[in-house]
Order: structure tokens, then sequence, then C-alpha cells
């Protein structure tokens, strides 16, 4: 679709381009050329963006070492994470032709805001820098040194833009006067095909920029499930998350057969599920029996394990390595915990355990989770377990 509206663009542009400077200026100011650019009509855009407003966005607290003396807190959606950074970002804050640069004392540093899907080098890079100058890197400067084809929205510290090539770009600067360190949220939004979902994108992005040090808003753990986590995410959040549980319910209906096995992979995302016919034939549940147990060994020890060891955790763990229940999360799943033994430090790890019971049998999912147990991956995890469906 971008590559068509280029080559639209191009095609308009050259015809114009042979009439006259006159008749280019008058196309490039045109209505129907701001459509192009735009891709779907304003309307669509405003309503997308209120419906990304109106959502009640679930924050939690990220530290992250900004030097060997300064650790600095964000705050971020539920879901997304921070990841070290090598690369710059995609938004001129400097004259890119200009050879003095940016003063090594206020040179930035990269960090990577991600979530499950990102690809690689992800989009959004969160610069950050100390400065005593509260207007360090203004947006008057990034519309002077950014290819601004199309402001869709600017403000004293925000600037939302599309650029030549149809890429839409989101500028958001803060500055924090107690410890002299400014923020900059840079991003590039996804190539999704559908334009709607790259602005439903766009305008979750800004409202995470607005949200970086709103410390004040820290969503609370208990109680949360994913009927209220649910309506915080976008639209393509959701769209992204419901791929990988379309693909569980079509392998629960169709194809896992007496011992068979999925493993779904990609980044943070890590869902595996596995029939068991053993606990199948006897109607046998062992989420049930080690959530109503305090069991704390090793897995070797496990009782009636049958395959949750030989299934996913010896990709991962030795039969001599610790297993301990932590809780149960409800009657569907269990929070463990895991202890790889080092030879000089143990390495540890969360899992939420679900059972799931079908007329084709009975299965188990499992994926990584945080020490609550109450990460996006448990909360969808928990109510497929219950509803075969997110």
């Amino acid at each position: 679709m971008t590559r068509f509206l280029l080559l639209v663009f191009s095609g308009m542009l050259f015809l114009f381009s042979c009439k006259g400077n006159k008749e280019t200026d008058d196309f490039a100011n045109s209505e129907d050329y701001q459509n192009l650019l735009l891709g779907i009509p304003q309307a669509q855009i405003d309503s997308i963006r209120k419906s990304e407003e109106k959502k009640q966005v679930l924050l939690r607290k990220h530290s992250y070492e900004l030097d060997s003396v300064t650790t600095i807190d964000l705050m971020l959606p539920i879901g997304n994470f921070l990841k070290e950074y090598s690369f710059s970002s995609n938004i001129n804050i400097v004259d890119p032709n200009s050879t003095s640069g940016v003063d090594e004392a206020e040179s930035p540093i990269s960090v990577g805001i991600q979530n499950p899907f990102s690809d690689g080098d992800s989009g959004e890079v969160l610069l950050i820098g100390k400065s005593s100058n509260p207007n360090i890197f203004p947006v008057s400067d990034i519309k002077k040194f950014n290819e601004t084809e199309k402001i869709l929205f600017e403000g004293k510290d925000a600037l939302m833009f599309i650029d030549g090539f149809g890429r839409k770009k989101l500028y958001y600067r803060q500055y924090n006067p107690a410890n002299s360190i400014y923020y900059l949220y840079t991003a590039e939004v996804p190539k999704y095909d559908d334009q709607k979902l790259q602005y439903a994108s766009l305008f979750s992005i800004y409202k995470k920029a607005q949200n970086l040090l709103a410390f004040n808003k820290e969503t609370t753990a208990e109680n949360l499930t994913w009927e209220k986590a649910k309506p915080s995410l976008s639209e393509p959040e959701l769209k992204n998350y419901g791929i990988y549980y379309k693909s569980l319910e079509k392998e629960l209906k169709y194809f896992l057969k007496n011992n068979d096995s999925v493993n779904i992979e990609k980044g943070k995302m890590q869902l595996y599920l596995y029939r068991d016919e053993d606990h199948t034939k006897n109607t046998f549940d062992q989420v049930t029996i080690l959530g109503n147990s305090e069991f704390n060994g090793t897995f070797d020890n496990l009782d009636f394990q049958n395959r949750l060891y030989r299934g996913y955790f010896h990709r991962i763990y030795d039969r001599e390595d610790e297993f301990k229940v932590i809780r149960k999360i409800s009657d569907n799943s269990i929070l463990v915990k895991t202890t790889h033994i080092g030879y000089s430090s143990d390495t540890i790890n969360y899992y939420i355990i679900s059972s799931i019971k079908t007329e084709k049998g009975q299965f188990y999912l499992i994926s990584p989770t945080n020490e609550n147990g109450n990460d996006l991956s448990s909360l969808m995890n928990d109510y497929f377990s219950k509803h075969l469906k997110i």
C-alpha cells in the first residue's frame, strides 16, 4: 500500500512539474494530495485518536541505570519493557548536515522501548541525557531538521507528522528539573498494511510517551485480570496477541494428538502447549494436584510428572534443579518458581502453568512470567485456559 501511494505521489508530482511550479504547488496544497498523505479520511483519524485517548492505561514502574551513579525510574504500560539500544533514533534532533554535533556532556543515550511483537530494532526509542537547559532540543528544531510532509499535531513539546515516504512519526520531549534529565521519546510507527492500525499505534505511543513520568498512576498488582487489562490495550496490541491465541485455538481443536506439543516463541512472547495422553485417559489434572500441594523439591521428585519435565523444562533445566509451587493463581493456573543450580550462582525463573480441559483431552499451557504471576502472559493464559479465547 505504501509503495503504491509513493508511485501515485511520484507520478502526479512529475506530471504537474511538467506544467510548471504553480501547478505543482497547487496540487501539493490540494485536498486530494492531503488525503493521499493521510491514507484514510480525517474523520476516521479523529475517531481513532479519541478511542485511544479514552483507554485507561495500566502502568508499571521500570528502573534503568543511566550511568554508574544514576538510576532513573520510568512508567510503561504493562506488557512493555526496556531494552539496551545501540542505535540512534530515526528522527534527527540536530542538523544532520552539521559537523559540530551535540555537546558530549549533553549527548543522550538510546533506550529501546519494546513489546512482545517488536522486531529487532524497534521504532520506539527513548533518548535520555543530562542538561541544565530545560528547553533543549525544542520542537522547532525537529521541524527544521526532519522532513515533515504533513504535520498531524504540534504542541510545545510534541510533534506528530508524516514524512515524505508516508511514515508516521512521533517526537515528545520532557524535562525533569529535579535531576536535570531530559527525555526525548521518538517513534516510527510499524508498517501495518491497515492504515487504521497505523494511526491507532501512533496515538497509543503518544499516550505512552505522555505517561512516561506519571509515577502517581502506577497500577496496583492486586486483583489484576485479563478482563481489566484488555480495554487498556491499543488495537494493534490486541490484534497481535489475538494471532497467537487463535493459533492455540486451532491446535486444541484440530492438530494436537496424543503427546503432541506446539512451541511459540517471539521475543518476550513464549507459549508452550501440549496434550498429555496419560492424563487424558485417566482424567488427571496435574495443575490441580500441584496447586493443592506445597511442593518444594527437584524436577526429579515431581510425582505424576509425565511430560511436564520432558515436554518443556528439560530444554532449560536438569532433573536436580529446584521446582517450587508458589501459589494457585486460579483453579486453572499455578505460579511456580524454578532454580537452575550453577557453579558460581543460581538462576531463578517463574512460570505459569495452566490446565485446559476439552472434549479432545487434557492440555497444559506454560509461559514464563514474573515473580508475582501477574504479567500479561499470565493474565491471558489463565483466561484462555477457562474460555479458550482471549
